[in-house]
């Protein structure tokens, strides 16, 4: 995926190009279950690398969960011209890069959805966002299935056996 700065920006939900050092900071809060979800993308010191974070903040955590949950990081980096290209991600802890289909695709989307339900004050559902983005089952060659002929079939015999002399 690779795609200049500004089109980067635009898809993890900024809207405007970062300078080094800063940061782009989303944030809402559950008073009811007392969760904080946080969401920010920075741009590193010398605006080389860009990432994207989003975590949970428990004010009671859970049993077995810490008092901050790390939900998803990602990592961009110029390639080459003024292209930039997304180089990990993990959701969950878990990298699968290597097991997904357009990956860094999948990955962004997943972000900026989240800053749209943080957007819209409420607890992104992690599961749910992941489902219908990095776990979305795509295929190569735009997800087709099926579908009708690759070529055309042609009769070796000409038409109405005009030059075999069988006509009208």
């Amino acid at each position: 995926m690779r795609c200049i700065i500004k089109e980067l920006m635009d898809n993890l939900g900024v809207g405007y190009t970062l300078s080094a050092y800063e940061t782009a900071p989303w944030s809402v809060y559950d008073d009811d279950d007392g969760i904080t979800c946080s969401a920010e993308v920075r741009m590193g010191s010398d605006a080389d690398e860009i990432e994207a974070e989003i975590q949970f903040m428990y004010d009671e955590p859970p049993a077995g969960k810490q008092a901050v949950e790390h939900v998803f990081w990602l990592l961009a980096k110029p390639a080459a011209g003024d292209k930039w290209d997304v180089k990990t991600a993990k959701v969950k802890g878990e990298d699968k890069t290597a097991d997904i289909f357009q990956w860094e695709e999948k990955a962004v989307e997943f972000f900026f959805l989240c800053v749209q339900e943080i957007q819209a004050d409420k607890i992104p559902d992690i599961d749910e966002i992941y489902e219908k983005t990095i776990n979305r089952k795509d295929k190569f060659g735009g997800g087709g299935s099926g579908g009708g002929r690759k070529g055309q079939k042609f009769s070796a015999t000409p038409a109405m056996k005009m030059k075999g002399g069988g006509g009208m």
